[in-house]
């Protein structure tokens, strides 16, 4: 129940992505501020999930995809969750705090009030929200560049976190194809009354190619450095480029669009693993300052 509020495996993905942020900058690693870090932003992405859910409780309920939540189901109240997100909050940005770099604070504070705020109310405003949105997906891994020592406007990050931006609208787009009906029933304004579903999944090439075409130049600058990240990153793309001709070559039906959705994410899950690999490899020191850290 505190799993499907909290939606665990989107809250791991996130910190993930700021310990990828982390491990992407040069410097040496402190895993004390890595571990910090890594809990803060999944206590904070926790908590915006579930206040989130607080806030969309009659969105839920019509849809399929959303009506087994805990607040929908009764499960638990809202009043209840709002507490736990509230707990979940504030222990992420008291750990986001105990990092000692004020930049990271407040730009937990910044996701936060984008994300429940300025996203969530918005997606009841314009079917296009989720382009303001796609910011949110980006802000985790600037948060963890900033730790590591780097710098807001810092080429090398804004890089990355353009390579985010260009995933999560493709991401929410093949969501929305994977279930049509549930963008009819949520109430809120339906994205297929401004675009048909076929010109949806042409825009969602399109991105997709960009995306595509973003992490390939990344992995030829030189932004990533080692062979073993290289040739991961290289495999992940061909994977994800066969899956998006496939996907192509005929009339989809809302299950290849939730194939190609799973696969999507499973593609920057790999991008994530390879970057931070890749400073790994990079860093001959850095499983000696872990087991340092650890005593």
């Amino acid at each position: 129940m505190l799993g499907r509020l909290t939606r665990s495996h989107l809250s791991i993905l996130v910190a993930f992505s700021a310990l990828a942020g982390y491990l992407f900058h040069p410097a040496g690693p402190d895993w004390r501020g890595a571990i910090l870090l890594s809990l803060g932003v999944w206590s904070l992405a926790a908590g915006a999930s579930a206040l989130n859910q607080a806030q969309e409780k009659e969105v839920d309920a019509r849809m399929v995809r959303t009506r087994t939540r805990p607040l929908v189901t009764g499960q638990l109240t809202v009043s209840s969750g709002i507490v736990i997100a509230a707990l979940f909050l504030g222990i992420g940005l008291a750990l986001l705090a105990a990092t000692g770099e004020v930049q990271v604070l407040l730009l937990g504070l910044f996701a936060l009030t984008w994300y429940n705020l300025v996203y969530t109310p918005l997606k009841k405003v314009t079917p296009f929200a989720v382009l303001p949105g796609a910011l949110c997906g980006a802000l985790p891994l600037l948060m963890g560049w900033v730790l590591s020592g780097g710098g807001i406007f810092d080429s090398p990050i804004l890089m990355l976190c353009a390579i985010v931006v260009l995933w999560q609208v493709p991401h929410f787009w093949l969501l929305a194809l994977a279930y049509p009906e549930d963008a009819r029933r949520s109430g809120l304004p339906n994205l297929f009354t401004r675009i048909r579903p076929g010109r949806l999944r042409y825009l969602s090439l399109v991105w997709i190619v960009a995306l595509l075409a973003g992490v390939g130049f990344a992995n030829l600058s030189g932004l990533i450095r080692a062979d073993l990240s290289r040739i991961a990153v290289a495999i992940a793309m061909l994977l994800l480029g066969g899956a998006l001709v496939r996907y192509h070559r005929r009339e989809p039906e809302p299950a290849d669009s939730g194939r190609l959705f799973v696969q999507l994410n499973l593609f920057m899950t790999l991008l994530f693993v390879a970057v931070a690999v890749d400073r790994f490899a990079a860093k001959g020191d850095v499983f000696v300052s872990f087991i340092s850290a650890l005593g």
